[in-house]
């Protein structure tokens, strides 16, 4: 996250708090297959390799419940990402497949 003080911001004052930017990515691996987690200005994108990782994922819902409700509380959009060729968004309206295929992550 960004905490650089930009002179042209017109916000500027006491009491100022500076304007957050999410950026960065988070590297891993889901049942040994790669997992990256990238934030930009945009949002969240969730990367998986393979629509296996993305179906092992399903066993992992209800520990996701309490950060998807939070990410939709801060207003911050998540994009699940397959193999690079297909992204499906989660929030903030949950896409065809999430609600087909895992309906407890499509948060109301």
């Amino acid at each position: 996250m960004d905490f650089a003080w930009h002179v042209e911001n017109p916000d500027a004052g006491h009491g100022y708090v500076p304007k957050l930017i999410m950026a960065g990515r988070l590297t891993g691996t889901l049942d040994g297959r790669p997992v990256v987690i990238s934030a930009n200005d945009a949002g969240l994108t969730l990367d998986l390799s393979t629509l296996r990782s993305a179906w092992t994922l399903r066993k992992y819902d209800s520990a996701a419940l309490p950060v998807l409700e939070y990410l939709k509380a801060a207003e911050i959009p998540l994009t699940l990402r397959l193999a690079g060729i297909l992204s499906v968004p989660v929030l903030p309206k949950a896409g065809l497949l999430v609600r087909l295929f895992a309906p407890t992550l499509a948060p109301a």
